[in-house]
């Protein structure tokens, strides 16, 4: 029988004893794209050249007709969320693994976010967990495409075009991700992309949404403009509206950023693939599943522990891991049970489940109610991801995971 090695957090040797490859996000050129701005004396404040050649770039990209910018990734889901006139009353159904930024944006609208469960081995809502969830109420749909794999888009858009509700794609996490062929993010009626420093290409913070309704885009524009029409109409505001404009700057850093994208993702693609087809050789370990014919970009890398056969927690592995030079938490970010929504908080900024107008009762946020929820928060492990790692990280990582398991599985 072979030997079981020594974990490094008894003391053992740890796996990785070289340092992770390295990089930077950003270099020179990002500088020599802006220093135009400065050439011309004057930043403009709204539809800059370089904010337009975005839109221009980023909607040809993904074969889209429109597209609005915005200065975050949540602006860009909440003028999503006011483009559909989401309101007072409305439900929106989205992921309870998300970030603030997707709740700020149904909450800024007054309206209540609606849970789904999700599925315990993808960690993204599904067509069956959304029916579950359907009320009259339902308005809207946020479809989170999470760490850089595609949830179940074409199931979920025959579930919305059969209520007759607007998909809305968040796609922070997600560049460059494809079901059957199609990119994500073009399968709603709108697809949201952050421009965050921490996501696949960054300029700081900035947000984008493409749609191929004009209708939508006129109000998205004006929702993120203070409603000011900019196509030479007269300044008069007909609804309230905020100034989500993107700086001129921010754009000339993500066009020089868009020439990446397609190395990024794709090495980002290869090595997720290899710890995929790695790790599922390990006896306890898991793998988050990638359909066929889907393309995956792993914004940062998912992968789960059957705690019988291994006999530990993700809690225990992971610090092992830790131990082992390999970044990796049993933390997913779990929204239900934030005092926000656990306890039904009320609050003057937005009024949601509270609002004269809403007959929904109190939403579910009970996590009881969410088997594969608690599933993932028992069995799920996080490990970070870079496109500058090298094929000796990788082997790496696969090495360390395949000892920890090792250990813990031999008891």
């Amino acid at each position: 029988m072979k030997k079981t090695e020594k974990l490094a957090i008894h003391d053992g040797k740890p796996i990785k004893q070289t340092p992770f490859g390295r990089g930077t996000k950003h270099n020179l050129n990002e500088w020599k794209a802006i220093k135009p701005i400065f050439e011309r004396g004057t930043i403009q404040m709204a539809r800059g050249p370089e904010v337009m050649a975005l839109r221009e770039k980023f909607k040809r990209l993904f074969g889209m007709q429109y597209a609005v910018t915005a200065s975050s990734g949540t602006a860009a889901l909440h003028t999503a969320m006011g483009a559909l006139e989401i309101g007072r009353g409305d439900e929106v159904i989205t992921s309870p693994i998300t970030d603030m930024g997707t709740l700020t944006a149904v909450l800024a609208q007054n309206a209540v976010p609606i849970f789904a469960d999700v599925d315990s081995d993808t960690l993204m809502i599904t067509p069956e967990t959304i029916a579950a969830r359907i009320t009259p109420r339902t308005k809207a749909i946020i479809l989170i495409h999470l760490a850089g794999l595609p949830a179940d888009a074409r199931g979920i858009m025959r579930l919305a075009r059969k209520h007759n509700i607007d998909v809305v794609e968040d796609m922070a996490q997600s560049y460059l991700t494809k079901q059957a062929g199609r990119y994500c993010g073009t399968f709603g009626k709108i697809g949201c992309w952050s421009l965050n420093e921490s996501k696949h290409i960054g300029a700081g913070d900035g947000g984008i949404m493409l749609t191929n309704s004009r209708e939508l885009a006129c109000r998205a524009d004006l929702f993120a403009d203070k409603c000011y029409d900019r196509e030479g109409g007269p300044m008069d505001p007909f609804f309230a509206a905020y100034n989500y404009r993107l700086n001129t700057l921010v754009a000339g850093v993500c066009l020089e950023q868009l020439k990446k994208l397609r190395w990024v993702c794709s090495r980002r693609n290869k090595y997720g693939t290899r710890l995929d087809q790695g790790l599922a050789a390990i006896e306890g370990i898991q793998p988050r599943p990638v359909r066929k014919g889907d393309y995956a970009t792993y914004w940062y890398y998912v992968f789960h522990i059957d705690p019988k056969i291994l006999n530990c927690t993700n809690v225990e592995f992971a610090k092992a891991l830790q131990a082992e030079g390999v970044g990796a938490n049993a933390y997913h970010q779990n929204v239900v049970e934030w005092s926000l929504f656990r306890e039904h908080r009320e609050n003057r900024h937005a009024c949601a489940e509270h609002c004269p107008l809403y007959d929904g009762g109190r939403p579910d946020y009970n996590i009881k109610n969410f088997p594969g929820l608690r599933k993932v928060k028992q069995r799920s492990i996080r490990v970070a991801m870079n496109e500058f790692w090298t094929p000796q990280d990788i082997r790496d990582i696969i090495r360390a995971i395949g000892k920890v398991a090792d250990f813990f599985r031999r008891g």
